[in-house]
């Protein structure tokens, strides 16, 4: 059975992202990281919902936009273990006739021994950018993405990455935000605390796999 999504509705989740990132009214710090004081999480509270949204703003120098291209683009399935600690398996399903879209299934392991590890389908859709590019995440299902071990909790999530090429031409700034429903019996109230420090490590990863080289050049 074919999932497909209309231009439409893929610039509408472009759109919807960008503006939720260039909103200055809505976001509040909540935790810079230890290693990085100038990388800063910030927190969206919406009255009336218990999940917050989240979003990291930093700098990644000494890299390139075609190894972050790369690294969360062109190779994610092969890369995606040099940035993401908590990655276990996973793969493209299928990649899209428009060009810019493709449908992704990926389980991770908790950060916690009393969760279960979690799994997600998505669809990733791509624009390019003047200095840069954005990739918008939306949960989707897709007959393909089936947890066969039965170990896996299915979280629901949206979420970006807009990187931007810093004006000196040797490096990015390094955007992300998300909004993740982890499922489960977890509360939701709970499990938005430990979100922060899970994408504060993701920035360090992406900083240590910038030092490696281009997968799709290989």
């Amino acid at each position: 059975m074919a999932v497909k999504y209309d231009a439409a509705t893929l610039d509408r989740y472009l759109d919807d992202d960008l503006a939720l990132i260039n909103n200055t009214n809505i976001w509040k710090e909540h935790k810079r990281g230890a290693q990085h004081k100038d990388d800063i999480c910030y927190v969206y509270k919406q009255s009336g919902d218990p999940i917050w949204w989240i979003k990291l703003v930093g700098y990644v120098e000494n890299s390139s936009l075609a190894n972050i291209d790369d690294l969360l683009n062109t190779s994610l399935k092969e890369r995606h273990p040099e940035w993401h600690e908590l990655y276990i398996d996973g793969r493209i399903i299928c990649k899209n006739d428009d060009g810019r879209s493709e449908f992704c299934y990926f389980q991770y392991a908790s950060p916690s021994a009393l969760i279960s590890p979690r799994d997600t389908c998505y669809l990733k859709v791509r624009r390019n950018l003047a200095n840069g590019f954005l990739l918008s995440y939306r949960s989707i299902d897709h007959p393909e993405a089936i947890d066969l071990s039965g170990k896996f909790v299915r979280t629901i999530f949206k979420g970006a990455h807009l990187i931007e090429a810093t004006d000196n031409g040797n490096g990015f700034r390094y955007t992300y935000i998300q909004y993740a429903d982890p499922g489960g019996r977890v509360p939701k109230i709970l499990a938005n605390r430990p979100q922060c420090d899970i994408i504060l490590n993701e920035i360090e990863g992406i900083r240590k796999a910038m030092k490696n080289p281009i997968h799709s050049n290989k």
